[in-house]
């Protein structure tokens, strides 16, 4: 039986962590379909967005199938790179926070339009 999980994003400035608010953040699962596209709040967060995932008996056994459901986390904001991180794991009843720490542009002079891209690696169960 599928179950759910949730995932909050948190964007930040890269070294003193500080909160950006109005950061485009958008979520999306299998197949590239869009599960949350918002912009966050004052402490930098997305409101908390519900995933479909895998049943729980699915992550409780190293020879069951996958037992998670991975997404890919964008976020910008003007005057920061973006970044795009693939693979975020979403299990089934848990509430992920996946902060996204944005490097500010005066610190890349030359990286202008850039975007940084990460990929999560499935976890070794």
């Amino acid at each position: 039986m599928p179950s759910t999980g949730y995932i909050r994003v948190q964007a930040v400035t890269s070294r003193v962590e500080i909160p950006i608010r109005g950061a485009q953040v958008t979520i999306t699962g299998p197949d590239r379909v869009l599960l949350s596209a918002q912009r966050t709040d004052q402490s930098g967060f997305t409101r908390t967005v519900s995933v479909p995932t895998p049943a729980l008996q699915n992550s409780l056994s190293p020879d069951q199938l996958q037992g998670w459901t991975e997404v890919t986390v964008s976020v910008t904001h003007p005057g920061f790179e973006g970044i795009i991180v693939s693979g975020v794991q979403i299990f089934p009843g848990v509430t992920t926070i996946q902060k996204m720490r944005l490097i500010p542009l005066s610190e890349t002079p030359g990286a202008f339009d850039e975007t940084e891209r990460f990929d999560v690696p499935p976890q070794g169960l």
